[in-house]
């Protein structure tokens, strides 16, 4: 059998095992099974596979069962978190049961209970029962019932049979018409992913553009005791033509607080990492999972800036220009890397967030009249980067889920790497 073939048995996986309950039948359950078992023939040390055994056996209320899959897993990779919280789950779920919480034996011949209950249709009964265990699990583990696709993504490291985007340069908007950015943005988005009939370009993202003034330049640096025009943020290509002229980079990367140019930071303030433009873009199709990668260097991490008070490293904001373009509202970073928030509670790692980026004339360059520019400021949504490798691993949604643990509409990984 080749690989093709043991993907799709596996895939097939995602299809049945969340059918089966505590209510489903003897000959569904053994159904399934042996299609675990038989997949796990194949591949006997599949993560993926036996993540879908535990499930299966936590499924059908055999903690100990669902216990000892994990254990295996365990054994193949120490550091699979979702084995190491399945099994707490699991062993709070037999306590639950041992105190008869989740006990699904009832004597329903047995008459000496109450009379009301004799009179209770036993389906009913069980009905009832299906519920309040089904309430339980989900109270008690929801993201083992609902973030198992996201633990698949994380799983996925080799992206060399990826689809490769192409990442196009920075250019320059300075004085253009709002209908000559609307024309780029158009010819861009009709070769991207992103691609439809009659695209118009969000008018809640891109309709405060204004005709004929200049925008923000790709400046990574503030001189010190400045007294001119501050022409020189505008000069060169334009900072927010890096997403603009990339629809694919879903979210985008910029540096909300610009430092200043001192002679410890020379390389920061004179390199073209400085502007975070992609190295690379990269699309799997079938889990929905787009990859962007850029590069740092080591001395990157070295670099300070005073912000708010207190010392950081050159903090780094995820802008959602694209993404809300697009649709995807809604965002939540679900693993992260070498990276730290920096706003310590109520961030992207806490719970779902929805961007709120769009451009529209702004006085932040100081240069005459105003520039046309991102805002607003998201603390909830500002990295910083404190080793390398680094990545975050977003989830991205076009109506907000009921929880962070709910299957993305599309995933988004940013990966770090050493310049």
């Amino acid at each position: 059998m080749d690989n093709k073939e043991l993907e799709k048995l596996i895939e097939n996986l995602d299809n049945i095992v969340p059918t089966i309950t505590t209510n489903s039948s003897d000959e569904e359950k053994q159904k399934v099974l042996e299609h675990i078992n038989y997949v796990l023939g194949l591949a006997p040390q599949n993560e993926t596979v036996l993540s879908w055994k535990a499930i299966y056996y936590m499924a059908i209320g055999d903690y100990d069962n669902a216990i000892s899959v994990c254990n295996e897993i365990l054994q193949i990779n120490p550091d699979d978190q979702m084995a190491k919280s399945t099994i707490k789950d699991c062993e709070e779920l037999k306590k639950l049961q041992t105190e008869g919480y989740l006990d699904s034996r009832y004597d329903y011949n047995n008459h000496s209970g109450p009379d009301l209950l004799e009179k209770v249709p036993v389906s009913l009964l069980v009905t009832a029962k299906i519920i309040i265990l089904a309430a339980l699990i989900w109270f008690c583990c929801p993201a083992l019932i609902l973030s198992f696709n996201d633990n698949k993504i994380l799983n996925i490291k080799d992206t060399s049979a990826f689809e490769t985007i192409k990442v196009n340069p920075l250019s320059e908007y300075d004085y253009l018409t709002k209908k000559q950015i609307f024309d780029i943005r158009k010819e861009h988005v009709k070769n991207s992913l992103f691609a439809k009939t009659n695209y118009e370009p969000d008018k809640n993202v891109f309709g405060q553009i204004q005709d004929n003034k200049p925008w923000w330049g790709a400046i990574t640096c503030n001189q010190l005791d400045y007294k001119g025009d501050y022409h020189e943020r505008i000069e060169g290509p334009s900072k927010v033509s890096a997403q603009m002229n990339n629809p694919n980079a879903l979210v985008g990367l910029s540096l909300p607080f610009i430092p200043w140019d001192q002679e410890y930071n020379k390389e920061f303030c004179t390199s073209e990492y400085g502007r975070f433009l992609p190295v690379s873009i990269q699309y799997d199709k079938k889990d929905n999972l787009i990859v962007a990668k850029y590069k740092l260097t080591r001395n990157f991490l070295k670099f300070r800036a005073k912000v708010n008070g207190k010392m950081t490293r050159y903090p780094i904001q995820l802008s959602g220009l694209n993404a809300r373009d697009f649709g995807y509202d809604y965002v939540y970073a679900y693993n992260t890397n070498n990276i730290s928030m920096f706003s310590d509670s109520n961030n992207v790692t806490d719970d779902v967030k929805n961007f709120t980026d769009f451009i529209h004339l702004g006085g932040s360059c100081k240069y005459k009249d105003g520039c046309n520019n991102i805002s607003p400021l998201q603390y909830d949504k500002i990295i910083t980067v404190y080793r390398l490798p680094a990545e975050i691993n977003l989830k991205l949604w076009k109506k907000q889920p009921l929880n962070p643990y709910i299957k993305a509409d599309m995933y988004y990984r940013i990966i770090f790497d050493e310049k």
